[in-house]
């Protein structure tokens, strides 16, 4: 393993260690979504999805 893969794995688990408590308080106290708001954005992931599939498979 060269330096570059140690040094990009060293600042990813120091950007992990950071962002933790942050995403741990956002969880506990945030807003929560409605049922249709996670249908909708489930929905938008979904079209995402299948949209980068077709593009795979034109390939």
């Amino acid at each position: 393993m060269d330096w570059m893969k140690i040094g990009s794995a060293v600042l990813l688990i120091m950007m992990l260690f950071m962002v933790y408590p942050r995403v741990k308080h956002e969880l506990k106290h945030g807003k929560k979504g409605s049922q249709k708001e996670w249908i909708g954005g489930l929905a938008l992931l979904g079209g995402v999805a299948v949209f980068v599939w077709l593009l795979a498979k034109s390939m």
